[in-house]
């Protein structure tokens, strides 16, 4: 199967260098354009004033522009009754943190309807933002071809659609944590003095990212663990104090719409026992793609929330050992697709998270897509190629396109392509990663030449993988 993807990816490569780049930039335009439009225009003919949690772009209006706009008026958006009484939102305002409404407050200049167009409009961007991030992170050089022509496959993507349809602020947040991962310890050698500007640079735009990622703690603390695991324990520091000198900022504005600091933290208290109560957050939820959530659905077991948190940090914890075993053995292996993969599996499967959340995935896909490692990897036979599999169902999301949700409806398989199987699947990928880090560990030497078995016929030796068009993601 390797083999196989191996000589398909060089004849596309091949057929693709006999376009003219002007024409392939053209294409990829025209195709994202024109998927932009589908979707702006089925969301705009889905639109509906109902109050209820339903419907299209109501996370942007529950979650990202009302908080902002109570900030304005004086009112407390984490108050659920009190935000009820006073906007048209049907859900409570989501523990956010506060630096969130600041990274929004634009969105008062525009009344409702406008702001709703033009955060559509940004997230759309953001899609090509995502795209060159992603292009960034497998070491690409970006081009327009590239980017909208990713950025056409994002756009596809179920949980692309799923996140531009609801109006959720995930793009910001995955792009973010690209940027963290791709960052540099500010440290050196002292032989690669000339390397410390460039270190700096990116170390202090991990940290901004940081910042960013820090508005959905949910994201923060697990990228947080594994960036201090992967030795990144400065820009943790500084990301995080960036986070909260941001929040801080707002706080005073938060204190006297509640009337006073304990009314606040009353206020998250309600809103934190309101949220783990819904419907959709609770254990067993048709929405959640957690180990929790997965575990409570394929046994039927109902652990308290509290076990269910510990059995997620647990997780994180010995995925972070893991992590942090890996880059003591390769510093530089922790941008290659293994660390990377692992990174991004454990992010999504320690802490709650909802199916938007897949885009997080894209980067991995993408990765391991290649023919090749772009070092010598000891993968366990078609393990590479399992994983890839594994993580581009959730992605593709087939129910979620009529045609195949039909066809594979009469055939009485759709089971295997719901929520709880897609979770499954990400879980089973993330067992393949963790046992091919254990491989990866128990060689005698970090980087030693593998044979074509260990690495399902991909790399034969270390000599061949570093000769192979090597580049240095994030370079």
């Amino acid at each position: 199967m390797a083999g196989t993807l191996a000589v398909m990816h060089d004849r596309v490569s091949r057929a693709l260098d006999r376009v003219p780049p002007w024409l392939l930039s053209v294409l990829a335009l025209l195709a994202f354009a024109g998927v932009a439009t589908w979707l702006s225009v089925t969301t705009w003919n889905q639109l509906s004033t109902s109050r209820l949690d339903q419907g299209m772009l109501t996370d942007f209006r529950d979650a990202v522009y009302y908080p902002v706009v109570a900030i304005r008026d004086g009112v407390n958006p984490y108050s659920a009754s009190t935000y009820y009484e006073h906007y048209p939102v049907g859900q409570e305002f989501p523990l956010y943190t506060p630096h969130h409404l600041l990274l929004h407050s634009p969105l008062l200049l525009f009344p409702f309807a406008t702001a709703r167009a033009v955060y559509f409009g940004w997230n759309v961007a953001l899609i090509l933002g995502f795209a060159a991030a992603t292009l960034r992170l497998l070491g690409i050089r970006t081009s327009m071809a590239g980017v909208f022509g990713l950025g056409t496959l994002i756009l596809l993507s179920d949980p692309g659609r799923f996140d531009l349809r609801t109006g959720q602020p995930t793009l910001m947040i995955v792009i973010a944590v690209y940027f963290a991962i791709r960052a540099r310890n500010h440290r050196g050698a002292a032989a690669d003095l000339r390397a410390l500007p460039s270190r700096a640079v990116s170390m202090l735009l991990g940290a901004a990212a940081l910042a960013v990622i820090w508005t959905k703690p949910t994201y923060a603390i697990p990228v947080g663990v594994l960036l201090i695991a992967r030795g990144r324990t400065r820009l943790v520091a500084y990301g995080t104090a960036i986070g909260f000198a941001l929040s801080a900022l707002v706080l005073p504005f938060l204190v006297g719409a509640a009337g006073g600091v304990n009314s606040l933290v009353d206020s998250w208290t309600e809103s934190a026992r309101i949220t783990s109560r819904s419907p959709q957050s609770q254990l067993g939820s048709g929405l959640r793609i957690d180990l929790a959530n997965t575990f409570a659905r394929i046994t039927r077991l109902r652990p308290s929330e509290a076990v269910a948190a510990i059995g997620g940090l647990l997780l994180l914890a010995a995925g972070a050992f893991l992590i942090r075993k890996l880059h003591q053995r390769d510093p530089d292996g922790d941008r290659e697709e293994l660390a990377i993969t692992l990174f991004c599996l454990l992010v999504l499967t320690s802490m709650f998270h909802v199916p938007y959340d897949y885009l997080l995935l894209v980067g991995p896909v993408a990765l391991l897509a290649r023919p090749r490692p772009s070092r010598p990897i000891a993968w366990p036979y078609r393990a590479r190629t399992a994983v890839m599999v594994l993580l581009l169902v959730p992605l593709i999301g087939p129910l979620g396109w009529s045609p195949i949700n039909a066809a594979i409806g009469k055939s009485g398989f759709e089971w295997m392509l719901k929520t709880t199987m897609m979770s499954t699947y990400v879980l089973i990928a993330l067992g393949l990663c963790v046992w091919t880090a254990i491989r990866q560990l128990r060689a005698s030497r970090p980087n030693r030449a593998v044979s074509a078995g260990q690495v399902g016929g991909v790399v034969e030796a270390e000599q061949a993988g570093h000769s192979v068009g090597r580049t240095d993601p994030g370079d």
